[in-house]
């Protein structure tokens, strides 16, 4: 790596350092581009040649770890999948869920800062609706997962306000924990907790 790719670098991590400081005292809304990069000692000129703008930078800091909870949760959601496909509706592995369960809550706790900033601090941004766009794509999954456990235990399929319902109730879970628990270990057992009652709520209302 040559000096200048070096010094870029280390520049634009101090940016997003700065930045994060920022956001999280200020919101998205009433965070300075001018501040951040005082306090990082460069030009408004440096801040876009690497970043678009205000909204570009709020992304990077959060964008990779909303990324890479994205994944876990489509990791378990192709397990569910297949699962559904093979018949095996009624014999679903509970263990799974936990799993993505724990790993869900360390990648939160890891990132606890950006989850803060998505879930209060990034109002005005591209990023306000996350967790809506993520009800949402809970709806479809689990849309398809109660028609497929209706179907065999053949009963009418859940009214889709239910399912609705069920997906908030699952983010809402997470949003709860995050805002309330600071202790990574204590948010897993009462994580855990809450997924012992959303899925025997799953089970009641598809029999």
């Amino acid at each position: 790596m040559t000096a200048r790719k070096i010094h870029d670098s280390e520049t634009k991590k101090h940016l997003i350092e700065c930045a994060k400081a920022e956001f999280m005292e200020k919101g998205f809304a009433g965070a300075s581009l001018r501040n951040i990069c005082q306090e990082a000692g460069v030009t408004t000129g440096a801040l876009y040649f690497f970043f678009h703008d205000k909204d570009d930078l709020f992304c990077e800091i959060v964008g990779d770890f909303m990324d890479r909870l994205n994944a876990i949760i489509k990791e378990h959601y192709s397990h569910e999948v297949k699962e559904a496909d093979r018949g095996y509706e009624n014999e679903h592995d509970d263990s799974l869920d936990f799993e993505c369960t724990k790993k869900l809550v360390h990648e939160i706790y890891k990132h606890r800062d950006e989850v803060l900033m998505v879930l209060t601090k990034s109002q005005g941004s591209t990023m306000e609706n996350a967790m809506d766009r993520l009800v949402d794509q809970m709806d479809e999954h689990n849309a398809f997962i109660c028609k497929a456990m209706c179907k065999a235990n053949d009963v009418h399929m859940v009214d889709k306000k239910v399912v609705h319902w069920m997906s908030h109730s699952q983010v809402d879970m997470f949003i709860f924990m995050v805002t309330h628990i600071d202790n990574e270990k204590e948010a897993l057992a009462f994580a855990e907790k809450g997924m012992e009652y959303l899925i025997a709520g799953r089970y009641a209302i598809v029999k």
